[in-house]
């Protein structure tokens, strides 16, 4: 398989996250809309494969760093609210989070090498939950990510932690990332956080 350097990866755009009426609204998250979709097409037009994760959940799921307290229910498997938004949305290739074989892994690289979305759904905060995804990213030679999407102190952050374990560079996309603050858990210090350990901010 042919090495791919550099990707997108898109964090968790969808309804219940970025629309109004979503039941775990990220604030500002609707007003970036536009720029998610010009964002896909600008790394589109150059090239790159785009991927990312999804929440695909079947119950709650625990605020880290907390105790006993829930995120209201959100992007339940099936709904409205679990679909991607427009602007990223398209003909993709979704990888549930139960583990696959070698040959089904090679066949979803595959896929994304011609040039097919593909995302990895999962049930907690890390990309990690998804026991497919640092296989996925490893069997592409991945070397670089630009990265977008919500939230940026949540599952931006956590997809960062993961990306810096395997020694990738990081590029944070400008506008089109957004956070969700909770105590002790800020955007600003999440990016403040990132960029201080090696990230950059990349204009399209």
């Amino acid at each position: 398989m042919k090495k791919t350097k550099a990707i997108v990866w898109d964090v968790d755009t969808q309804n219940d996250f970025i629309m109004t009426d979503g039941t775990l609204v990220v604030p500002g998250a609707y007003d970036i809309i536009e720029n998610l979709g010009k964002a896909l097409e600008h790394f589109e037009n150059k090239g790159l494969p785009i991927l990312g994760s999804v929440d695909a959940h079947t119950g709650p799921e625990l605020i880290p760093g907390t105790k006993d307290q829930y995120f209201p229910l959100h992007c339940i498997k099936g709904t409205s609210g679990q679909q991607k938004i427009a602007q990223t949305q398209a003909d993709i290739l979704y990888v549930s989070d139960q583990k696959y074989s070698n040959d089904a892994l090679d066949m979803v690289v595959r896929e994304a090498e011609d040039g097919r979305r593909v995302y990895v759904e999962k049930q907690e905060v890390s990309l990690l939950a998804n026991p497919n995804a640092e296989q996925l990213i490893k069997k592409l030679g991945v070397e670089e990510v630009y990265m977008m999407g919500v939230a940026t102190n949540i599952c931006v952050k956590a997809a960062y932690d993961a990306f810096k374990d395997m020694h990738l560079k990081v590029y944070l996309v400008h506008d089109a990332i957004k956070g969700l603050d909770l105590p002790g858990n800020t955007e600003k210090g999440a990016l403040e956080e990132m960029l201080k350990s090696g990230a950059e901010m990349y204009k399209f």
